[in-house]
């Protein structure tokens, strides 16, 4: 799903930091390996929820997957104490910037050549609750 996608070292310490909250959805292949379709990790520091990466398979986009996932971080952080969630998206990422739109992000900053692959900028958006 990424370009430059996170490494298995990068992955390993998301899943043991104590502020990380993280949800796959696979598919149940009995006697396979089941397939991941989509994962989120997000840390909540202090009041604010923060969404490190979201994904879905290619071949399942289109179908709700990652509406269904943020609501469900969304609803999980907000009946906390989180107050704010934040992310950062490609600026060329149309379709997620419209999906955090759909769901209340406002952008409220960029990070000028925040990608280190093509030196894009970053789109920083913020939902408050």
């Amino acid at each position: 799903s990424f370009l430059n996608p996170w490494s298995e070292s990068c992955f390993l310490d998301e899943l043991s930091s104590i502020d990380s909250h993280n949800f796959i959805l696979k598919y149940k292949n009995p006697g396979k390996t089941d397939p991941v379709i989509a994962y989120l990790c997000c840390r909540v520091i202090l009041d604010e929820l923060y969404i490190l990466k979201l994904a879905v398979s290619p071949e399942q986009r289109h179908k709700g997957i990652a509406t269904l996932f943020l609501n469900h971080c969304l609803k999980k952080n907000g009946a906390t104490h989180v107050k704010t969630a934040l992310l950062d998206v490609r600026e060329s990422n149309t379709a997620a910037i419209r999906l955090y739109r759909k769901l209340d992000f406002q952008i409220v900053g960029q990070r000028p050549n925040y990608y280190s692959d093509t030196g894009e900028n970053a789109l920083l958006m913020r939902k408050t609750y």
